[in-house]
Parts: structure tokens; C-alpha cells; sequence
């Protein structure tokens, strides 16, 4: 079994480079049994249009190449990237998970999520809400997809988050890992902060790990597993 681990890596459309950047990477996956995404992939998606599917275009050729080659794709839904179902699981076959996913690889009990559902602050929970709502749905599915793709990207650039509260976001989520841990996962692998590495934790006695693949902005790093075991890697182009 290997699989492959990837999140956050907010791709703005055809003029974003790191869309060309993270098309090669996924051309050079050979032999993958499965792959994670973790959300935030792309800097903008709900449901699946012309519009989207103009400005991922190369992507989503990609990743339909590696469901013909035999890569299961599971994809957990973050906070820029929702409503995945009409093209990763309809088109491609594909898992897809709104929250958390609880997968079992070699024997391990793996939690998956983006992380962002650790977010305490009220206004966020509520913004969260209001995007998976009934209401937007309804609005988007009447709404021109140009314009909704037009307000999406004027939205998003004031949602960036700064060094230190990803830091701190991150050391929030080492603590989550660590209850996970004590519930009986052996594996908490989340994105959302930005910050890849790879942690053991220990929870009463029971050892585990919390991992986070990083993301495509800066970092162009990814997880790995095989043979039983996880690895931090950095892709060179």
C-alpha cells in the first residue's frame, strides 16, 4: 500500500503558477494505491461548473489520469473547497468527506481532516456554516458561475492568515491529535495550518502520531505512506 497525502494549496485558476507547479508533481506519482487530499486544493470550489472546470482544467485532467491508472482519490472537504461530490466522487469514483474521515491503512487507524473545524472563533463557526448551508446552494445554483467565481476570488484574498496564528493553530491541533490518540486512532494527519511535519504524541500512555502534509504556497511539501509507515517529503521541480 502507498498513498499520498497533499492539502492547501489554494489554486487561483489557470494564471496561478503553482497550478503547473502541482501538475507535475501529480505526473510524477507512479504506483499510488490512494490519494488524500485535505482541502483547500483549490482556493475556490462549490459544486462543478464550466467556470471551474476552465480554470482547473489541468488539474482536474490529472487527477482523471490517475483514476485511470488506478489511484483511488478520497478527498476531505476544507474551508475554500466544498461540494466536491459532482466531479470527485460522481466522475471520478471518488470518496469524498464534508468533515472528518476515519480510514483504516495496513492495520492503522488513521483520523483525516483540514483542521479548520478546530476553529474557536464564533464568527468563523458561523461563517463555516453559512457556506455549507442550503441557502448559499440555492444562490450559487442561480447565480452566473463567472460572477460567483468573480466575488469567490475577491473574498479569499481577505481570508489569508498570518505566521503566528497558523502556529497557533497548529499547536491547537497537535492538542486535538492527542485526544484523538486516546480514543483509539493511531494516526492524526490534519492541514489547515500550513505547517508540515510529522509529531509523535503521547495521550496517557498510548503513543501515536499527529502529522500535517503542509501546503503548495511555500513549503511544496506532502506526506507519504508505505510499507507501514509515514515520511515528510518537499517536491523539487
Amino acid at each position: 500500500m502507498k498513498a499520498v497525502f497533499i492539502a492547501d494549496a489554494h489554486i487561483r485558476g489557470l494564471d496561478d503558477p503553482k497550478q503547473n507547479r502541482l501538475c507535475s508533481f501529480l505526473d510524477s506519482l507512479k504506483d499510488i494505491d490512494r490519494l488524500f487530499i485535505l482541502g483547500d486544493l483549490f482556493d475556490f470550489w462549490t459544486r462543478y461548473s464550466k467556470v471551474l472546470e476552465y480554470h482547473y482544467s489541468p488539474l482536474l485532467a490529472r487527477f482523471r489520469r490517475l483514476m485511470e491508472n488506478g489511484t483511488h482519490i478520497v478527498y476531505v472537504e476544507g474551508n475554500h473547497d466544498f461540494s466536491v461530490e459532482p466531479f470527485f466522487k460522481e466522475i471520478l469514483g471518488g470518496e469524498v468527506y464534508p468533515g472528518f474521515a476515519d480510514i483504516n491503512l495496513n492495520g492503522k487507524r488513521l483520523f483525516l481532516a483540514h483542521g479548520d473545524i478546530l476553529e474557536k472563533s464564533v464568527a468563523y463557526k458561523i461563517w463555516r456554516r453559512l457556506l455549507r448551508s442550503r441557502l448559499l446552494d440555492a444562490i450559487v445554483r442561480i447565480t452566473p458561475p463567472a460572477f460567483v467565481w468573480k466575488v469567490a476570488m475577491m473574498l479569499s484574498k481577505q481570508s489569508r492568515s498570518n505566521n503566528k496564528r497558523m502556529t497557533a493553530m497548529d499547536n491547537l491541533q497537535k492538542e486535538f491529535a492527542r485526544d484523538k490518540i486516546k480514543e483509539g486512532f493511531d494516526i492524526v494527519i490534519l492541514g489547515h495550518s500550513h505547517i508540515p511535519g510529522i509529531s509523535e504524541v503521547t495521550a496517557e500512555g498510548i503513543k501515536g502520531f499527529y502529522a500535517n502534509p503542509g501546503d503548495w504556497i511555500k513549503e511544496f511539501s506532502y506526506l507519504v505512506w508505505e510499507d507501514g509507515a509515514l515520511r515528510l517529503e518537499r517536491y523539487k521541480k
